[in-house]
Parts: C-alpha cells; sequence; structure tokens
C-alpha cells in the first residue's frame, strides 16, 4: 500500500508580523491579522491560495480574531483597545465598539447565544451580548494581561489564564467568580481543558506545561517540563494529545498523562510561532510566527487517529457523573510589537488610567 503524502496549501506571505488566526467554521477561507492593525482574508485549497480581502479598520496591531458560529461574521481584537465586526458575506468592516477596553485588547473568545468574551491587558474579562450590544459583565480579578479563555462543556464555566501567574474560573452567565489558582511564579499564556474535563492544562512562559485538576484550582497537580522556550498556543487534538507552538519556533505533538513529547509537525525555522488554529474539516493546522508568514500543515491523520481512539465525552467522569462540579449560583440567561504574548505590556505599564468614553454598539454606525 503506497504511504500517504502530506499535501497542504502553499504559505501565505504577509506585509507584517502576523498576530493572529482563524479559520471560517464552514468554508476554505482564513483570517489573519498583524501587527500594523490589518486584518486579511484568504481562500485557501491545494490549487492555490487567493487574497479576498485587506481591510485596516484598526489603528494598532490586531491580536485575535473569532468567527461567529454561523461564519457570517468575524470578530477582530486590538491594541487599540477596540473590537470590531467584519461581514464575511459583504467583505466589509460592519461596525465597531471604540473603546471596548481602557487598555489593549488581547483575546476574544465566541460563547454560545450570541455572545463574546473579550480580555485586556490590564486583566479585565468582559462578556458581551452581541445582539442586544451591550457588555452585560465585567470580570476583574487578574492583575497583567488575558492570554487566554476556554469554555467548558456545561457551556457556562468559562477559564482564563493570564500573565500574572493566576488561573480563574467563571460562571459566564452570572459573572460570578467560582475559583482562583494561587499565583505561580510564571505566566501562563495558554489553556486547554483536556481529559473530559478533567484536567486543565496551561503552557506557561518558561516552557513548563502546568496541569490543574478541575475542581482543585489553588496549585497544580502535575507540571510537564520539555519544551525549552515559552509555550504561546495549544490546539486540541483529542483528550489526551495537543498540538503546541512555541518561541523556538518548532511545533509538537505532545501527550498529556502520560506526559509525552510524541513528535514534531514542524517549523517556522527560529522564528517564535505565535499562533496555531486548525481549519473546520480538521486537515490542516495553520500557524503564523514573526517571519510574517502563514504556513499549512495536514494533519488529518492525526485527527483521524484522534477521533479514532476518543471514548466517552468531554465533562464526564469515568463513572459517566458530570465532572463540571462548581458552586450553582443561579445563571443570569440575560445572558513594533516583536515579542509573543509575554511581551505586552501589563497592567501597570499599559497606557491608562483614562476613563473610557462611553461604548458604542457594533453597528451603530450602518
Amino acid at each position: 500500500m503506497a504511504e500517504k503524502v502530506d499535501e497542504a496549501p502553499e504559505d501565505i506571505i504577509l506585509s507584517d508580523q502576523v498576530m493572529s488566526l482563524a479559520f471560517h467554521p464552514s468554508k476554505e477561507v482564513l483570517a489573519a491579522s498583524t501587527v500594523d492593525g490589518k486584518v486579511e482574508l484568504h481562500g485557501y485549497s491545494l490549487e492555490g491560495n487567493k487574497l479576498l480581502v485587506s481591510s485596516s479598520h484598526h489603528t494598532d496591531s490586531c491580536r485575535a480574531l473569532a468567527f461567529s458560529d454561523d461564519g457570517a461574521n468575524l470578530y477582530t481584537a486590538s491594541a487599540d483597545a477596540s473590537i470590531g465586526a467584519f461581514d464575511v458575506a459583504a467583505m466589509r468592516p460592519c461596525g465597531q465598539l471604540v473603546n471596548a477596553h481602557e487598555a489593549a485588547v488581547s483575546c476574544v473568545l465566541m460563547l454560545p447565544g450570541n455572545f463574546l468574551a473579550s480580555g485586556d491587558d490590564n486583566g479585565v474579562v468582559k462578556i458581551w451580548d452581541l445582539r442586544q450590544q451591550k457588555c452585560c459583565h465585567t470580570l476583574n480579578e487578574h492583575e497583567d494581561f488575558i492570554s487566554d479563555m476556554r469554555l467548558a462543556s456545561d457551556e457556562r464555566t468559562l477559564v482564563c489564564t493570564g500573565g500574572d501567574g493566576y488561573l480563574s474560573v467563571w460562571n459566564r452567565r452570572s459573572g460570578k467568580l467560582y475559583a482562583m489558582s494561587d499565583q505561580m511564579e510564571d505566566e501562563f499564556l495558554s489553556c486547554q481543558i483536556m481529559k473530559h474535563g478533567r484536567k486543565v492544562v496551561c503552557g506557561t512562559q518558561s516552557g513548563t506545561l502546568s496541569i490543574f485538576s478541575w475542581g482543585d484550582w489553588g496549585d497544580v497537580s502535575d507540571r510537564f517540563p520539555g519544551h525549552p522556550e515559552s509555550v504561546e498556543c495549544m490546539v486540541k487534538v483529542d483528550e489526551e494529545t495537543l498540538i503546541t507552538c512555541s518561541e523556538d519556533g518548532i511545533i509538537r505533538i505532545v501527550s498529556i498523562q502520560p506526559n509525552k513529547l510524541l513528535g514534531v509537525i514542524g517549523e517556522h525555522e527560529g522564528y517564535p510561532v505565535e499562533h496555531l488554529a486548525v481549519s473546520f474539516d480538521k486537515k490542516y493546522l495553520g500557524s503564523c510566527s514573526h517571519d510574517n508568514t502563514v504556513k499549512f500543515w495536514d494533519v488529518s491523520e492525526l485527527y483521524e487517529e484522534g477521533d479514532d481512539g476518543e471514548e466517552g465525552e468531554e465533562g464526564m467522569d469515568e463513572d459517566g457523573d458530570a465532572e463540571m462540579d462548581v458552586e450553582d449560583d443561579s445563571d443570569d440567561d440575560s445572558d513594533d510589537e516583536p515579542r509573543g504574548k509575554h511581551g505586552r505590556k501589563g497592567k501597570k505599564d499599559a497606557a491608562g488610567g483614562r476613563k473610557a468614553p462611553k461604548q458604542r454598539g457594533f453597528y451603530d454606525d450602518m
């Protein structure tokens, strides 16, 4: 039998350092943002890539991207403290929330029910109701930039990590804090929920993967050294396997408990890798780096193996009982930047102290 040949689209070269990537949820379209504030949408295929649109609706670096669940809108977060909305069908910006935060926005996450979470360099997390076009909760517990956010399978529990070395756990509907870890002597730069909701894995500045047991948030239960430099981003393959990217430019496959380095997918030839994303059909991994390049990697076989090996459902323990054991609060159903995340301004250095002007809705300019 002939050996499978890895195939992936050609690299995409952008005009400046690429900060973030996002794949469209149902089409062969990739969004990429740059340190100079541009947002570009590219069609990708084995036959060739095509630039669909380039927008400069931000005045500073665009650090994070998130498509809506239906792919109709792309939400963009910037160091200019704004969050933009981009109409994918019309290929144009359709609104911008100026001064969404008082500091640079560092990450965004789509939430079910047309909600959006955003984090900033001051450690503030906000939950936005996109239907009512307003902020419904502001979470103020972190002391430095929010690096990553993940939603548990109960669709209520939000896990956040920060450059202050804290992990926080929130009820995203009520805006109440469930728990906060002890402060670690390391910056948390990325996170993923693993082992059917029983573990949270955090990538750190030192390169160690810090592993929390769900519900035991005080201190880590396990540490997995092995990355020689910071772990900037992680994507989930299955409940035991992650793909990581590091400041050393190498993209690795790692197993969690047992903690093992399984292999290397590729590298950006010594340039720090800033972000990873997986296409909607799980054929391709996208990676971006300080070399101004987006690379595609064929990971279809890896995800096929991961799907075959999965058992049970996320959020269930070995007996089939729900694992999301958190306090049952009543839910409110109203429900020149050359370095990686650790180089961003923290709470004490952020431009600031100024009071943000009144926030405007995403679509007020329509």
